[in-house]
C-alpha cells in the first residue's frame, strides 16, 4: 500500500489551502478524538446499540474525510451503514478494519509532521 492510499496528499494540501500549520493543529485534534470516537464504537458494537454506532462512525467518517483519507473514510462508511441498516453481524469485522486503518492513518499523518510538508 503505498501513502497516496492512505492521505491523498495533492488533495489534502488543496483542501488546507497549503497550510502545514493547520494540518499540524487538526492532527493534534484527530489523535484525541479519534481514540474516542473509536472506543465509543467498540461500545456501541458491544452493546449491538445500532444508532449509536451509525452516529459515532458517522461522526469519525467526517473527521477522516477532512484528511483525504479513502480507505479509512471507505472502512468508517461501512460501520456507519452497518449501524443505519442494523446489521450488526459483521460489525466486529468491519471495526477490525477500520482500527488498522486509523492506524495507517495515525501513521501517515506522523510521517507528514516528521517531514515538514505534504
Amino acid at each position: 500500500m503505498t501513502s497516496n492510499e492512505i492521505i491523498n496528499r495533492s488533495e489534502l494540501e488543496e483542501r488546507l489551502d497549503k497550510d502545514f500549520s493547520l494540518f499540524a493543529e487538526l492532527t493534534d485534534l484527530f489523535f484525541d478524538d479519534s481514540l474516542s470516537l473509536l472506543k465509543k464504537i467498540e461500545d456501541s458494537i458491544n452493546r449491538k446499540d445500532a444508532d449509536s454506532l451509525r452516529k459515532t462512525a458517522h461522526t469519525l467518517k467526517g473527521a477522516v474525510a477532512n484528511f483525504s483519507a479513502p480507505r479509512a473514510y471507505d472502512a468508517a462508511f461501512e460501520l456507519e451503514t452497518a449501524g443505519k441498516e442494523n446489521h450488526l453481524d459483521s460489525a466486529d469485522e468491519k471495526f477490525n478494519i477500520l482500527k488498522k486503518e486509523i492506524d495507517n492513518l495515525t501513521n501517515e499523518m506522523k510521517s507528514i509532521l516528521k517531514q515538514g510538508s505534504f
